[in-house]
């Protein structure tokens, strides 16, 4: 315990640093011209199973795995996965 509060501490100056956190549903390509014939009500196809756990980003990298959950009336998500350094969804996918 003392060894983490010592860890966090150096951290400390770090802190306040604005992190961009994302949830990816899944992705997808497509070429311009299919992109401006979408209109209000156009499907998406994404190359991920239904029910299969959410990708969470910081900053475009992913960080880990969740899921979705209601919060009171407010959306959000519970981590079940957080990758280790120099891990990430696709090199545990392999």
């Amino acid at each position: 315990a003392a060894i983490r509060k010592a860890q966090l501490r150096e951290l400390a100056p770090l802190h306040d640093i604005p992190l961009n956190v994302s949830v990816e549903i899944g992705r997808m390509k497509f070429k311009v011209r299919d992109l401006v014939r979408l209109s209000p009500g156009a499907v998406l196809e994404l190359r991920k199973p239904a029910g299969e756990p959410l990708d969470i980003c910081i900053n475009g990298q992913p960080i880990g795995r969740c899921e979705v959950t209601m919060v009171e009336q407010t959306s959000g998500v519970r981590l079940i996965e957080v990758f280790r350094p120099g891990t990430s969804a696709s090199s545990l996918e392999q």
